[in-house]
């Protein structure tokens, strides 16, 4: 057996061995980049979506706010409406007193002119009356002359 095959297989294998291990550490390297780069992009999605979270909850408060000041306003509204509402009725009440008040002063004086008619009526027939009375007496008188 030769000698130098042995060696050279010897060399060959250790050669190969550093090889190997260059390449694990260079994988290894590699690796380390890959986790490093693996956990910033991990660490960049936690922080955007943290952002967006905060954007979402201050969007949220801020809708819900406007919902709370539309809600005020629309309570507003309704009291504002329901207020004029009954000034209104109000007014009409009164309004409707105000005729009826009207129209039974107007039916008085209607019935107290009927009345009146009436009485005056009665008194020119009386005078009316009392004027045929003297007129036929006068007559009466004439012819009897």
């Amino acid at each position: 057996m030769n000698p130098k095959p042995e060696i050279d297989e010897l060399h060959r294998v250790k050669i190969e061995n550093l090889h190997i291990k260059d390449t694990i550490v260079v994988l290894r390297e590699k690796l380390e980049r890959l986790k490093i780069e693996n956990e910033k992009r991990i660490q960049n999605s936690l922080a955007g979506a943290n952002n967006e979270i905060a954007q979402l909850k201050d969007t949220i408060a801020a809708m819900r706010h406007e919902m709370e000041n539309m809600k005020f306003e629309k309570v507003e509204n309704i009291q504002k409406d329901l207020s004029l509402a009954n000034n209104e009725i109000v007014r009409l009440k009164e309004t409707i007193t105000a005729l009826r008040d009207k129209l039974e002063l107007k039916e008085i004086t209607y019935k107290e002119n009927i009345q009146k008619i009436r009485q005056n009526a009665v008194d020119e027939g009386k005078q009316l009356k009392k004027m045929i009375s003297v007129l036929r007496g006068s007559l009466e008188e004439r012819d009897e002359k």
